[in-house]
């Protein structure tokens, strides 16, 4: 089954579900989501498939720690923190067992002002994210993880 109708399946499956928003961004994609839309249904999973996500699921939380889905309702940063280039550069160091080059990209790509050391925890991006990350948590530890 295709990656993506499964996802939305998964939602789709769910009763208390009205309403998907799925990010597109060419008229091949919207054309494949109403078609996969046009098959969908509460109970149309089977415990198989069901099965299946939650192993995919608790496979990729492993990759990614930080579940940041770059949306940007954490930003702007008073402080002028970059906070999901920092997610993103570290999330790459664990995905794809590479410190290394997250610590270089952290060092030299990202400019200072930017960087996770420039937090001052002020919380005011928790706020406003909807995945409930605790990013004053996370960018001490991702600056002490990459700095060099």
């Amino acid at each position: 089954k295709n990656p993506v109708e499964m996802a939305l399946q998964w939602l789709w499956n769910k009763p208390e579900v009205s309403v998907v928003l799925s990010g597109m961004s060419t008229l091949e994609q919207v054309k494949q989501n109403i078609e996969f839309a046009s098959r969908s249904g509460v109970g149309l999973l089977t415990e198989e498939d069901l099965k299946l996500v939650a192993r995919v699921h608790a496979a990729y939380k492993k990759l990614r720690p930080i579940p940041c889905t770059k949306c940007g309702y954490c930003m702007p940063c008073p402080n002028g923190v970059d906070i999901p280039w920092n997610f993103e550069v570290y999330n790459n160091g664990v995905a794809y067992n590479s410190m290394g080059a997250s610590k270089w990209a952290y060092n030299n790509n990202i400019p200072v002002e930017k960087r996770a050391s420039a937090c001052v925890g002020c919380r005011s991006c928790e706020e406003k994210c909807p995945q409930k990350i605790k990013i004053s948590e996370w960018m001490r530890r991702i600056h002490a993880e990459l700095k060099y």
